[in-house]
């Protein structure tokens, strides 16, 4: 039996009322030289009969006896995985019926990029859209840098080369924030990209984010960029680590007085110590800042008023990194992006 172009991997646990929906949308992909690999981590809701309803014989189950958590699911697909490029999609969301044709070619087109990721749209747990969009760097130039941050790419959008990815398991010591530990580490030895195009719709609802801030997520992200601030020469203090994990996603946080201060302060020493260490290209790094402040004063427009924020964002010497050529190009793709986020891709 011939091996497919792509592999997609859907990991699901107990997603019964949403599955189909995620399967579906990958069986009515223009590129329909796949095979779907569905990684049952124990569900007890009847997942994968639900996955088999929607893609018949399309999808290949893989049944784990019982739940080994997210890191051994996607390892599990991995090692079954038989195409030349590996997709992933979760399995709460749905893919835009052109994104494995697009990413495909992408890849074709930049054979020095090893895996690449796109821009999500958002859509309720009944499936309907809100019209936004989540918008991530591009360029592996400001992508690797973005990590110190955030996980910098969605991990439902991401295709990579199968040769690639192989090379890079989950590592159980991450039951969570196992998908930022997995990019940095490619990321240290291969050039990671992101495409100015919506792939991808994102299933959003209460559980994520308690899980996205639970206590765990922050243990980990502590442990993984400690050890990134670290190679710029920095050691940072607990609260400083701790304020640092914060900014990444200043948006769902009460921000205490005196933190857009201290925010400019760090970013600014951030800056300042890959000039010293050159572990990132400056103007990547530049932009990677930027758009930390960007969204810092974004969180904070509310409560101080849209001017405040606009002020702050200006007057500020990090933002000048949204003005280098780097940083320019991503506010154009940006704003591309945003003006053709309900179309479908």
């Amino acid at each position: 039996m011939p091996s497919p172009l792509v592999s997609l991997i859907v990991p699901v646990y107990n997603r019964a009322p949403v599955i189909g929906d995620a399967i579906s949308s990958v069986v009515h992909q223009s590129l329909q030289d796949l095979e779907i690999v569905l990684v049952d981590d124990g569900s007890s809701d009847g997942s994968a009969e639900a996955a088999l309803g929607a893609g018949g014989r399309c999808v290949r189950v893989i049944r784990h006896d019982r739940n080994l958590g997210i890191p051994a699911a996607r390892n599990t697909g991995l090692e079954a995985a038989r195409g030349r490029f590996i997709a992933w999609l979760d399995s709460d969301d749905t893919a835009r019926p052109d994104r494995l044709a697009h990413q495909v070619r992408f890849l074709s087109d930049h054979p020095e990029v090893a895996l690449v990721g796109g821009c999500t749209g958002r859509m309720d747990w009944h499936g309907r859209r809100s019209g936004r969009a989540r918008i991530p760097l591009f360029t592996p130039e400001a992508l690797a840098p973005g990590l110190l941050f955030r996980t910098a790419l969605a991990q439902s959008t991401v295709m990579g080369r199968a040769a690639t990815l192989k090379q890079f398991p989950y590592r159980a010591e991450f039951p969570v924030c196992e998908d930022l530990d997995m990019f940095i580490r490619a990321s240290q030895r291969n050039r990671i990209a992101s495409m100015p195009d919506i792939l991808v719709d994102r299933r959003l609802h209460a559980g994520q984010i308690a899980e996205i801030e639970s206590d765990l997520v922050r243990s980990r992200k502590r442990v993984l960029f400690r050890e990134l601030l670290g190679k710029l020469g920095l050691d940072p203090t607990d609260e400083d680590l701790d304020r640092h994990i914060t900014l990444g996603r200043a948006k769902h946080h009460l921000l205490p007085d005196g933190f857009g201060a201290w925010a400019e302060d760090w970013l600014t020493k951030l800056r300042d110590a890959n000039q010293r260490a050159r572990v990132y290209d400056s103007d990547g790094l530049a932009l990677a800042c930027a758009r930390m402040w960007l969204g810092l004063c974004l969180a904070s427009a509310p409560r101080k008023g849209p001017g405040a924020g606009i002020d702050r964002l200006l007057l500020s010497p990090v933002a000048r990194g949204l003005l280098t050529h780097e940083g320019r190009a991503w506010v154009a793709q940006a704003l591309w992006v945003a003006a053709r986020r309900n179309r479908p891709t």
